[in-house]
């Protein structure tokens, strides 16, 4: 292969770093080299959409220009929609403990929305700014997350503290860093990858707000020592609330793994863990941290709201008639019998039973112990 030449009859692969206007910028191993592409008119009728990190077939070759055509896309094993991204290993939740003032429900919420869109991804806490905390601090937050089996990490991009441990985890796979705007992501990329100067944004008020400084989803190749396998790390823009995946209500439980340890002892296999009798998360609320039940119930809150707006959007109508007497419509003993009016449909049981209970649990009691044991 002579560089310089176009070669139609060479198919190569390569790693998308970043989708831009009109093409891609792909990263091709053999070569070392980087690539400006555009993907071949059949890929955009057929509406196959490329992500950052996705590996895709590269033809017409021409290595004087740096340029070459997409004719393919190999089969993910993962994809985030937001932000789009392909065949992710790892996500870092980067926090930062001060500036901006650390939030346990913006935690949890990345937390949630990424084991919601890569259930089969590893997951790292990564608490940047660790030189404007004290020990209370860091130790408050290893109690927390650390007992719930997350991989913790404090670091620094100022003073390069917890780097080298961080570069560990991150050896030979493809990792994101997440999290909202001003905790110090493209920072600790700066730090992790000397000269790569990304841009930085300064804390210009006192309440430490961050500003968007990142503005599109790039992946970078770090310079770490790994057996054969690159080591990826992608920075992406700060999300809003409204960019976060919200599940259904029934599945957030299953992402706290206090309140999933303790909800198989409750009375009822569909229990949300917040009003129902004999709820086994209830009777065994001092065993869950005050914050991390807070963040609870607020997603299931917010889940319960979108769905049932969901519903009431939905064009679908209910059927005029239900099926009694067997197991489902196939059965022989169904029998097919008009459907009430809602209005005049007695409450079930078993929804009586679980309405609200009154002292069972009160959301701003729980707010205001917070804020009193707050120093």
């Amino acid at each position: 292969m002579v560089e310089g030449k176009v070669h139609k009859d060479t198919v190569l692969t390569g790693t998308v770093l970043r989708s831009h206007a009109g093409g891609y910028l792909v990263y091709q191993s053999k070569l070392n080299r980087e690539l400006q592409c555009a993907a071949r008119g059949r890929l955009k009728k057929e509406r196959v959409s490329i992500f950052a990190g996705d590996i895709v077939q590269l033809e017409d070759v021409n290595w004087e220009l740096s340029q070459a055509v997409i004719s393919g896309c190999r089969p993910r094993k993962n994809s985030l929609s937001r932000p789009p991204l392909a065949n992710v290993d790892q996500v870092v939740v980067v926090q930062a403990i001060h500036q901006p003032e650390w939030h346990p429900l913006w935690c949890d919420r990345f937390l949630i929305h990424f084991q919601l869109e890569l259930p089969e991804a590893s997951f790292i806490l990564c608490f940047n700014k660790c030189d404007l905390a004290n020990q209370d601090d860091i130790r408050s937050l290893r109690d927390v997350y650390e007992s719930l089996g997350y991989k913790l990490h404090i670091a620094s991009a100022y003073t390069g503290f917890g780097l080298e441990e961080l570069k560990s985890e991150l050896n030979g796979k493809f990792s994101i860093f997440a999290g909202p705007s001003g905790v110090g992501k493209s920072s600790l990329l700066n730090a992790l990858k000397p000269g790569l100067n990304l841009k930085v944004g300064i804390m210009e008020n006192e309440y430490g707000v961050g500003r968007h400084t990142t503005t599109a989803t790039e992946i970078y190749r770090l310079p770490l020592n790994s057996e054969n396998k690159p080591t990826w790390l992608a920075d992406t823009p700060g999300f809003s609330i409204a960019e976060l995946t919200h599940s259904q209500p029934h599945d957030i439980p299953l992402l706290f793994p206090e309140i999933r340890a303790l909800a198989d002892l409750c009375k009822f296999a569909d229990c949300l863990h917040l009003v129902e009798q004999d709820c086994n998360v209830l009777k065994n609320l001092s065993s869950i941290n005050k914050d991390r039940y807070l963040s609870y119930m607020t997603l299931v809150s917010e889940s319960k709201e979108r769905y049932l707006n969901e519903l009431s959007q939905s064009s679908k109508k209910e059927e005029q008639v239900k099926f009694v007497g067997g197991k489902n419509e196939q059965d022989e003993r169904a029998k097919k019998i008009p459907r009430l009016n809602k209005r005049y449909r007695a409450i079930s049981r078993r929804s009586e039973i679980q309405q609200y209970s009154p002292g069972k649990i009160d959301i701003e009691v729980l707010e205001n112990e917070t804020s009193e044991n707050e120093p």
